[in-house]
Order: C-alpha cells, then sequence, then structure tokens
C-alpha cells in the first residue's frame, strides 16, 4: 500500500451522485501505438471498451469482446470490454459485509440487483489526465449506506507497442479503517480453437452454477491447459474456475493463442492472490479477473486499508 500523497498531484473531481440506472457509450478515448489500439470509455464504468491490433492490410484483430454503442443498464452490463472491480471483487455473501461487528447490506437498490463487482463498473468516472498513449481515470464515492465510507479510485491505461498496461488503485479518506479489495476483469474472444495455459498452485470449483465461490478445491502440479470448444470451461458444464497464485513465483501468467498461436494475449500480474476464470457455455468469451482476494470470503479475506492508504492492482496485457 502507498500513502494518499502519491496521487496529490492529480485533479479532483466532484462527487458522482447515486449509480445512474443507465449507462450510454460516449466518444471514447483512443488510445494507438505502432499497431496496437485501444478504446476507454470513462462514462461506462471506466471501461477498456476494445483491444485490437491492426494488420499491414488495415484489418483489425480484437483482443477482447468490443463493447459497442448502444446504451445499457447499469446493472446489467455487456460482457465486454474489461472493467475495473472495486472496493471488492465478484460477490459478498448474501450481499452482506460482517465488519467489526457491524452488519452492512452491500446492495445499492433499486439500480442494483445484487453485490455482484461493486461500484466501480456502474458509475461514471472523470477523466484527469490523456495522451496518446494513456489516459487516468478518477472515481470519487462518497460514503452511503450500503458503504460507508469515503474513498477515491484511479485506474490507468497505458498503451504501447507490446500491449497495455492496467493499474488501480483505492484510497481510503474516510477517518476509519476501511476494508477493500480491487480486482480487473476483462472479457477476452475465445473463439473455438483457442488454447489457454496458465499455472496456479491450486484450482478450485463451485459444485454448481448457482454457487458463486470456490468450494471445491484440486490441487495440481504443472501448466494447466483448456481448448476452447466456443464457450465454456470442462465438460462438467462449470462456467468458473478460482486459481490460486503460485507460491513460488507469486505471479500469474495467463495465455491465449488464436489462430494456432498467430496471435497471442497474455495476463501478467504481479498483485493479485486469486484469479477468477469464468467462461459460460455456449457463450465465445473467457475472463481472466486477477483479484486481491478470494471470491465469497471478503469478510475474512481484505485488506484493512487506514485512512489515507492506497492499494494497488496492476494487470499487463502482452499482445502478439
Amino acid at each position: 500500500m502507498t500513502s494518499a500523497g502519491a496521487h496529490s498531484a492529480q485533479a479532483q473531481a466532484g462527487s458522482p451522485g447515486p449509480t445512474p440506472d443507465r449507462l450510454t457509450p460516449g466518444k471514447p478515448i483512443r488510445l494507438t501505438k505502432g499497431s496496437l489500439m485501444a478504446e476507454v470509455q470513462p462514462g461506462c464504468g471506466g471501461r477498456l471498451s476494445r483491444l485490437a491490433r491492426r494488420d499491414t492490410r488495415g484489418d483489425l484483430f480484437d483482443y477482447l469482446v468490443p463493447l459497442g454503442n448502444e446504451p445499457f443498464p447499469s446493472d446489467e452490463w455487456p460482457k465486454a470490454g474489461a472493467f475495473p472491480m472495486l472496493p471488492y471483487t465478484n460477490m459478498l455473501r448474501d450481499d452482506t459485509l460482517h465488519w467489526r461487528e457491524r452488519t452492512i447490506a452491500v446492495l445499492e437498490a433499486p439500480v442494483a440487483s445484487s453485490s455482484l463487482h461493486g461500484w466501480g463498473l456502474r458509475r461514471e468516472w472523470e477523466v484527469v489526465d490523456e495522451s496518446p498513449h494513456c489516459c487516468v481515470l478518477q472515481l470519487d464515492c462518497p460514503a452511503q449506506p450500503e458503504w460507508p465510507w469515503h474513498y477515491q479510485a484511479y485506474l490507468s491505461v497505458s498503451l504501447d507497442e507490446q500491449g497495455v498496461d492496467m493499474q488501480l488503485s483505492i484510497t481510503n479518506l474516510s477517518a476509519e479503517d476501511m476494508p477493500a479489495g480491487l480486482g480487473l476483469h476483462p472479457y477476452f474472444r475465445w473463439p473455438a480453437g483457442a488454447r489457454l495455459t496458465f499455472e496456479s498452485e491450486a484450482i478450485w470449483r463451485s459444485p454448481s452454477e448457482d454457487i458463486r465461490w470456490p468450494s471445491e478445491q484440486r490441487v495440481h502440479v504443472g501448466p494447466m491447459e483448456v481448448v476452447s470448444v466456443g464457450g465454456g470451461l470442462d465438460t462438467g458444464g462449470r462456467s468458473t474456475w478460482f486459481a490460486e497464485v503460485p507460491s513460488e513465483s507469486g505471479t500469474f501468467n495467463a495465455r491465449i493463442d488464436y489462430a494456432g498461436g498467430l496471435r497471442s494475449a497474455t495476463v501478467r500480474t504481479a498483485d493479485a492472490t486469486w484469479l477468477v476464470l469464468h467462461s459460460p457455455a455456449g457463450r465465445p468469451y473467457l475472463c481472466l479477473e486477477p483479484s486481491t482476494h478470494r471470491v465469497g470470503e471478503f469478510d475474512n479475506d481484505h485488506v484493512v486499508v487506514a485512512h489515507g492508504q492506497t492499494l494497488d492492482l496492476s494487470m499487463r496485457i502482452d499482445l502478439a
């Protein structure tokens, strides 16, 4: 963690107000470097809305599922692009946080039907810096009944000729300690024949699609490989795996190969303790979600962020 002074030179934005019912894509921030291009939609949850490579013929190869231009409910987002997850990741059990003798209902009704993925993806972010290769977004969230802490988040997206860096941070501006967790949620294209390889300390699964947190552990040794059949992860019909960070390296390196290896995307992070892998059967996308805490265990597995302190998470996507 770092101190709040690390961000003191960045512009301050006002309160975003309550979560909107709908988010509308506007003119994106377009980043370019060499043959790579990225688009960012600050007003749609700070999303990286497109990530593609232009070949010598001028054709674009999309690594992420493009977001598109249609408005959408903030509670029913398109399965596209990549968005930040904060002040926690994925889902809290029963949409409830138990914190130091307090029970907090973390559900912002009526605009949200669940606590899934927090508020970062549902809010409009402010642009505080922009260049041809990089942009920095800010989200200021005053305390509210569903999350009684004031926090400020920053997201930077930086493009170079080999890929993109996403850096996410959250700073506690309240006087009291705040529990916190961070994640990033990309939707990679996952057509039939694409191949995923990665290593982890152990793979956890859930017993059914109705349970969204890990409860069945399967320890493995060596690399894992999954070949897409156009969606899904395993023959058991489960769409989600939960991978523990390898203890020896302390880093995740998950690679997707496309078109027989002619194109690839590799997710790298040294800040996450878990990587959530998600691909429903019949849906040609694959989510590789670095997270600072275990899904469904935020009550006990979180970072305590004191006043003025900052929690950080970075993700690198190397592209070929």
